[in-house]
């Protein structure tokens, strides 16, 4: 087989290769050991699954610049971080060769290894952070190029206690870090009163995208400041004058299960300088200044989302 040339040395030992161009490999499939020299050690991409039940065989990918872009491992590998040694199963790369991101553990999931499976290999990492200590089982940890931590990806079920500029929140699917380690976004686990430019408002999300840690419902600026927020529980009554106000809240929807089960649709508020936003819609804007608001709690009879449907 013809050789292909990397920055980390020739392979011979492949299938199903992708190119960037004649000479820069996009993706390929090893089938033989093989060693990457990194600045975080000597990795060993996979190139055989052990496992038939639980391993599947991943490619590697690499930037147009020849630098890989992500690594699955052959075995678990430790990497050195700034927050201690961190065992690891897949990782990615800026296109500088830095780390973006690691995984403790990639299993296939199927119909024979589940979740639940993976989630009792996964171990607790403790992760000493500007914010405070976390302890937690990760499904990922995103990485600045600086190596300061950018986010934490949690699994299904995972609860964790952080230190924000609210106070203490029980935090669920994924908490976010501003570049100089404090928190810049979380999903709090229940509706969690913070207060706002605006007064009070109970944060929540009742179906978020828990895909990456990196994007949560209740967002902070770097200056400790709520920036935008998810409610669920609030409504807000905007006063632009004596004769015009207009109210925002929650709205409804059938669930995908039953036409006559109602769910939340969350309302979004943003903060943008001295001004408001709902909805992220540029109609409903209002300089904070200049208006009052009125904020109530929104009680109606809905349930969290549901995706089975008995």
């Amino acid at each position: 087989m013809k050789e292909v040339n990397t920055k980390y040395g020739g392979l011979t030992d492949y299938l199903n290769i992708k190119m960037h161009s004649s000479d820069l490999p996009a993706s390929i499939l090893l089938t033989g050991y093989t060693e990457f020299e990194t600045p975080y050690g000597t990795l060993i991409p996979q190139y055989e699954v052990e496992d038939l039940g639980r391993k599947e065989h991943k490619y590697i990918l690499f930037h147009s610049n020849g630098t890989v872009r992500k690594v699955p491992l052959q075995n678990e590998q430790d990497i050195e971080t700034k927050y201690g040694t961190i065992a690891s199963e897949m990782l990615l790369f800026y296109n500088d060769g830095t780390l973006k991101k690691l995984f403790p553990i990639t299993g296939k999931l199927s119909g024979y290894w589940t979740e639940e499976n993976e989630f009792a290999l996964a171990k607790d990492l403790n992760l000493a952070l500007p914010s405070g200590t976390i302890t937690a089982k990760a499904i990922s940890l995103g990485f600045y190029k600086s190596g300061i931590i950018r986010s934490i990806t949690l699994w299904p079920g995972e609860i964790i206690s952080a230190n924000t500029p609210a106070g203490m929140i029980e935090t669920r699917t994924g908490i976010s870090f501003h570049d100089e380690g404090s928190v810049k976004s979380l999903e709090p686990l229940i509706p969690t009163a913070v207060e706002t430019a605006i007064g009070t408002v109970e944060a929540f999300d009742n179906d978020p995208d828990g895909v990456s840690g990196d994007i949560n419902s209740l967002n902070f600026d770097p200056a400790g400041n709520v920036s935008s927020l998810y409610t669920t529980s609030s409504k807000v009554t905007v006063t632009i004058d004596s004769d015009t106000e207009k109210t925002y809240q929650p709205t409804e929807t059938a669930s995908l299960c039953s036409d006559s089960v109602k769910m939340a649709v969350p309302l979004k508020i943003e903060f943008i300088g001295n001004k408001v936003r709902f909805n992220q819609s540029n109609d409903d804007v209002y300089d904070i200044a200049e208006c009052s608001f009125k904020i109530e709690d929104y009680v109606a009879d809905l349930k969290i989302p549901c995706y089975e449907c008995a």
